[in-house]
């Protein structure tokens, strides 16, 4: 009798031109793809904070507003005058991971020449200790990605399986509705898991298969692959 290895490690894989619009999202997607019309508020008016769990959508919908605004990503301290001059627009993931006074420098030098300013952060981000970047981070208009509702994981079923030109049945599909959890890392982590063991096992997507994965899952234990 074969055993296979169950892969439950965090999917890190996004397709920026499929992100997937719901109520959960949709005033996010809507600022992001309208951004020249109006972007934050005063007096912060060139910058916006998405804030959301793992997996929510910000890195897409980063990716999104790159593309539009030709945004430069800033990733470390190596941030100049040269590079400020150079690009309107800028992002500043993860910003709870930032030392807070180059976060501050940054983030002021920015505003003070008008330039736009993405910022990410995790729906759990810290308080910040520095008085004024906590003032000014809670002065920016800010978007939360709520937890994905039954319409987004429904088309987010469709779509993890169609990339694969899988099939499925809109009864499993109900089923998974009922059953996956409402957190994006998770179920995306569970959908290529559910594709992984039908491809290893030679077995169609069933509900029988599912249930194996989700129970697998669910007691996270692992076989041994043949």
């Amino acid at each position: 009798m074969q055993q296979y290895i169950f892969r439950f490690t965090t999917s890190n894989k996004y397709h920026p031109d499929e992100f997937i619009v719901s109520s959960s999202n949709d005033q996010a997607y809507n600022i992001i793809k309208n951004w020249q019309c109006g972007f934050g508020v005063n007096p912060y008016k060139f910058t916006l904070l998405i804030k959301g769990p793992s997996s929510s959508g910000k890195t897409y919908l980063t990716k999104i507003w790159q593309n539009l605004s030709n945004a430069y990503i800033i990733k470390d301290i190596f941030f100049n005058e040269e590079i400020l001059e150079k690009y309107n627009a800028f992002i500043i993931e993860d910003i709870e991971n930032w030392q807070e006074p180059t976060l501050l420098h940054i983030f002021n030098i920015i505003n003070e020449k008008q330039k736009y300013l993405l910022l990410t952060a995790s729906d759990k981000s810290r308080n910040f200790t520095l008085p004024d970047l906590s003032s000014r981070i809670k002065s920016v208009l800010s978007m939360l990605l709520n937890s994905p509702d039954d319409e987004l994981i429904k088309i987010l079923i469709f779509k993890h399986f169609a990339i694969s030109s899988v099939t499925i049945s809109g009864q499993i599909i109900d089923f998974l509705l009922v059953n996956l959890p409402r957190e994006y890392s998770k179920i995306i982590e569970i959908l290529d898991n559910i594709n992984y063991f039908a491809l290893i096992s030679k077995r169609k997507i069933t509900t029988s298969l599912v249930k194996e994965v989700l129970n697998k899952y669910n007691h996270k234990t692992l076989s041994l692959f043949p």
